[in-house]
């Protein structure tokens, strides 16, 4: 069989160009109405005075969103309030301690007072330690666990009445540690797989709610978490940390602001998994296609030691 080209007038062309144009025109519309809106949203941002924090702060604010800034460093959190504030966003900040969970708590109470129910959650506040099985302590591991993963729990069961009265979202930070070991990274895998495995199983219980819930994999993105990784007492020198600092760089390919802006896309896209940068995409396929042997070929067996 085969098929002769239609010859069509300049007039039809353009009236079939027309109705092609208007139909792609109705599709991004409907598209746009699917997607999240941050305008005239209150968009709460556990850890945002610095890092990933204040760059996805900015962004959403860009977008219209009412930022509520807080920290663990009050200093920290009113200058983030005001980098937003000065570019012609909303925001206000609060000194926060998320392992404190009366703190978390109170702060849900007074943001449903003061500026209306929350609408989007944001847990992100994290800390990052190195130091093997062997040596790594209780006191440690708890240390870890109470903010990275006891945080995050926090901040969920505090906001989550009001986001699920909005049909709102949450977001939750993981780690593409969240998605492969690494060697002297057991406390911070620990906690990360926590992190994404608590979030899968709250995004299925609220679908019936249409509550959006979406886990962040971040790659290497370039901040300070790494001079202020903890280190065993014997192992904390400055060439050590100098040399953690240098490794982390070698690994850290995306900036704090572009991290900051595949979030706020990844929200506005309601995606359930946000992965980012190219090194997370990458090891995220390796682990998949080599279960087994994935840390054979990433080099990750000596972890992150000099």
């Amino acid at each position: 069989m085969s098929f002769r080209p239609i010859n069509l007038s300049k007039d039809v062309a353009e009236k079939v160009q027309a109705k092609v144009n208007l139909h792609v025109s109705l599709l991004i519309a409907y598209r746009r109405l699917l997607m999240t809106q941050l305008n005239g949203k209150v968009f709460i941002i556990t850890g945002s005075g610095d890092g990933i924090g204040r760059t996805t702060a900015q962004a959403a604010a860009q977008k219209g969103a009412h930022i509520i800034v807080n920290d663990l460093n009050p200093d920290a959190a009113e200058e983030t309030a005001k980098l937003i504030q000065n570019d012609g966003g909303k925001a206000d900040h609060f000194q926060l301690d998320v392992t404190d969970r009366d703190a978390v708590f109170e702060l849900s109470k007074r943001v449903e007072t003061d500026f209306g129910s929350a609408d989007l959650l944001l847990n992100n506040a994290g800390v990052s330690m190195r130091v093997s099985v062997e040596k790594m302590t209780v006191e440690e591991m708890e240390w870890m666990m109470g903010i990275n993963f006891y945080g995050v729990l926090n901040g969920t069961q505090a906001f989550l009445s009001q986001i699920k009265e909005n049909n709102g979202h949450i977001i939750n930070v993981s780690s593409i540690l969240g998605l492969i070991g690494m060697s002297t990274q057991s406390a911070y895998n620990a906690a990360k797989f926590a992190v994404a495995g608590f979030s899968e199983a709250l995004r299925l219980e609220m679908l019936e709610h249409d509550v959006r819930v979406s886990t962040v994999f971040p790659g290497g993105v370039r901040t300070k978490i790494a001079t202020r990784t903890r280190l065993p007492q014997d192992e904390d020198t400055e060439e050590a940390r100098s040399e953690l600092q240098k490794g982390f760089n070698q690994m850290a390919f995306t900036t704090p602001m572009d991290a900051g802006k595949v979030i706020v896309k990844g929200i506005e896209k309601e995606s359930p998994r946000i992965l980012i940068g190219r090194d997370a995409l990458h090891i995220d396929i390796m682990r998949r296609l080599f279960p087994a042997r994935y840390a054979k070929y990433l080099g990750l067996t000596r972890g992150l030691n000099p």
